[in-house]
């Protein structure tokens, strides 16, 4: 699947801030003594879980965006079953990295995608605004970041990463 300079580059974003924020959080986990292996597997299994729900994300949106017009009714059901299976998996990973390792680090690690996407939104509305790009358009590069408003009925235009 090849994806647009738009969607690499939020993907990266998403990555490399995950990654950042969950680094900053080992650091305050080390500097206020608590630090453990336990905290730093946390940390890694919940960032790589929001990382991939990001990737499965813009495979799924660039896979809906490419089905012709006549099939949008396909396109939307792909979306609702991405979105079903995305949240299962993200669920049942950080269930097991509450149970086996440090709870509070996985479960802050895995709000970290969320937190990039909404921080980089705005910068991408204003991007698109100006090159020209229509409103329905504007929110397409930040597909990385989520699907808050699939729970509207489209993954195009929200956020869920982790």
């Amino acid at each position: 699947m090849k994806f647009d300079r738009e969607t690499k580059r939020e993907l990266g974003y998403v990555t490399l801030g995950t990654l950042l924020l969950a680094a900053v959080e080992i650091g305050v986990f080390f500097a206020v003594g608590k630090y453990t292996a336990d905290v730093l597997y946390g940390a890694i299994l919940s960032a790589a879980a929001g990382i991939l729900n990001a990737f499965l994300l813009a495979v799924t949106v660039t896979r809906a965006m490419s089905y012709p017009p006549e099939e949008e009714a396909a396109a939307k059901n792909l979306l609702k079953l991405s979105l079903i299976s995305r949240r299962l998996f993200l669920l049942a990973v950080l269930a097991a990295g509450v149970l086996l390792f440090n709870w509070i680090s996985t479960l802050v690690t895995s709000v970290f995608p969320y937190v990039i996407f909404h921080i980089r939104k705005p910068v991408v509305m204003r991007e698109a605004a100006a090159s020209g790009i229509g409103a329905e358009e504007t929110e397409e590069p930040a597909e990385a970041g989520g699907e808050e408003s699939e729970t509207k009925g489209s993954e195009e235009d929200g956020t869920d990463e982790n």
